[in-house]
């Protein structure tokens, strides 16, 4: 499931599954999720529109800007990624 996802962009999702605590009905703006990856930015601006158009990621317009939130893929890939970083720990 997560073979055709790029160090960054598990990375990217693991900091948004963070930064919604891991809910699938929160929704963040980008800047909540993307300072991690300010040296990279124009290479996390890609990873987010990949993890976006790959369904992992949706995107809700709201006010003046754009949040994202997990889908059901992205919450899935997200658990997982937190259960190995876990099992890393012990």
């Amino acid at each position: 499931m997560t073979d055709e996802l790029t160090e960054l962009d598990k990375a990217i999702l693991a900091s948004i599954c963070a930064a919604t605590g891991g809910s699938k009905a929160a929704h963040v703006p980008k800047q909540y999720f993307m300072r991690k990856f300010q040296k990279q930015s124009k290479l996390a601006k890609r990873a987010l529109h990949r993890l976006v158009s790959l369904g992992y990621v949706v995107q809700h317009p709201t006010g003046g800007e754009m949040t994202y939130e997990l889908t059901q893929r992205g919450f899935e890939v997200c658990k997982a990624i937190r259960d190995k970083l876990r099992d890393l720990k012990v």
